[in-house]
């Protein structure tokens, strides 16, 4: 796959292993308030917010799209490169119908054991058995901040996320075209509650009641720079 080159799944990934850099990942995406979180953004200008680890560059997806999303974003050079394709994550804060942990891993991983279809490439290259890649967090302490995304109550609950994730190696400096999208179904009555409260989904409410089909496609232009 040209010259750029991915972890394996067997890997740990500079010393963490994949649910954890999931765990990871769903934290930082998900502390960030709805004005600023880069899944809610279309042009790449949030890319860069809480960017904290030395490492690693996380990259996100969106909340659905029909309309193929468009960001641009600069990444220092050095930095591996980790999003998911398709993910889902479910918190007691979300979900207050269940009552466990075990609860949260059911409803999760039976998400995304629905997942209809996927695909991602770094520079019109094919990501190749993208279905070795899913990785489903431990339970884990979650922080939803003030204005967060999915309009629940702030503080701490308990979360777990799931998904098929990327986790790129340093890209070569300049520039690269990243693109994924997916599509997974989403019929089940705790799902179209949530459509129904969260404004986050607003764009793809009638897409979902209509066909139960959530779909994302991104194009990331990345910069990579020194």
């Amino acid at each position: 796959m040209s010259s750029v080159s991915l972890y394996q799944s067997n890997e740990h990934p500079l010393g963490r292993s994949w649910e954890e850099w999931a765990t990871l990942w769903c934290k930082w995406m998900l502390s960030i308030p709805k004005k600023n979180n880069p899944s809610l953004d279309e042009t790449g200008g949030c890319c860069a917010i809480n960017q904290d680890h030395e490492n690693v560059w996380f990259l996100t997806g969106t909340f659905g799209n029909d309309i193929p999303i468009i960001r641009k974003c600069k990444i220092p050079h050095g930095r591996s490169i980790f999003f998911p394709v398709l993910e889902k994550e479910d918190s007691f804060a979300e979900d207050s119908d269940l009552r466990t942990d075990a609860d949260l891993v059911r409803r999760c991983r039976s998400a995304i054991d629905k997942v209809v279809t996927m695909e991602a490439k770094i520079d019109g290259h094919n990501i190749e058995h993208l279905e070795n890649y899913r990785f489903q967090s431990r339970v884990f302490d979650l922080t939803f901040p003030e204005d967060n995304v999915y309009d629940v109550k702030p503080g701490l609950t308990r979360s777990v996320c799931d998904g098929y994730w990327v986790f790129m190696k340093p890209l070569p400096i300049g520039r690269h075209l990243l693109y994924f999208r997916g599509e997974n179904s989403l019929a089940e009555p705790y799902t179209i509650a949530q459509l129904k409260t969260a404004a986050v989904f607003n764009r793809i409410r009638g897409q979902i009641l209509k066909g139960s089909i959530f779909k994302l496609d991104v194009l990331y232009d990345l910069t990579i720079i020194d």
